[in-house]
């Protein structure tokens, strides 16, 4: 029989992929980033070494907060190897990065040759999706892999966004703080950080989606 614990991490793992992020999944519970983290990863104790244990009180609040039946954090939800994937919510159309750098009309107005289904929610003339380009953001995001953005989300530092420079033309970033600055963020260390600046963010990335045939 599972670890109540190891379940319950699982699950957050679950509300993660349904959130479409750490930080959205952090917002739905209402948590700061860092707390949602510890419990889906399971802080470990200082004496111990192992995983601190999630009080039934926490597990009941994010039962209530992910808008789940009482106790839903408790259950195991099946094969950890394979599971039903997300339903299909959506449609999104697929631009170009010139037009991602455009402003916001350019993109509600795009006459997409290509559409991709979505798990997450589409809001017309907000949502679109591009095809990553390059190797910046690898592992996590290898070239060739469709990205889903909304433009109406608030940015927070940790989500990964497009941003514009103004030179008609996107780029796909980590957003990050150190001190009171932000910063873009590639994921591949062989790319440097660089300052916010006067770059605009023009949306946050809800999903990626992969094809290997």
């Amino acid at each position: 029989m599972r670890d109540i614990d190891e379940i319950r991490r699982d699950n957050l793992k679950l509300l993660q992929a349904e959130a479409g992020s750490p930080t959205a999944a952090a917002k739905l519970l209402d948590m700061e980033l860092s707390q949602f983290s510890q419990l889906r990863d399971g802080a470990k104790d200082s004496k111990t070494g192992k995983p601190r244990g999630m009080r039934k009180t926490t597990a009941r609040s994010i039962d209530l907060a992910a808008g789940k039946p009482q106790g839903w954090l408790d259950e195991d939800h099946g094969d950890h190897n394979t599971s039903a994937g997300p339903d299909l919510v959506g449609m999104a159309p697929v631009i170009s990065w010139v037009q991602a750098g455009a402003h916001r009309e350019a993109i509600a107005s795009s006459d997409a040759e290509e559409w991709v289904k979505t798990t997450v929610t589409v809001r017309p003339g907000s949502t679109f999706a591009l095809r990553v380009k390059g190797d910046s953001m690898e592992p996590v995001f290898p070239s060739g892999v469709i990205i889903v953005v909304e433009q109406d989300f608030d940015p927070q530092p940790g989500d990964y966004v497009i941003a514009s420079n103004g030179n008609n033309e996107a780029t796909f970033k980590q957003l990050v703080r150190d001190g009171g600055d932000l910063y873009l963020k590639p994921l591949n260390d062989r790319y440097p950080v660089k300052p916010l600046g006067a770059a605009k963010i023009v949306g946050v990335v809800r999903e990626s989606i992969q094809k290997f045939r």
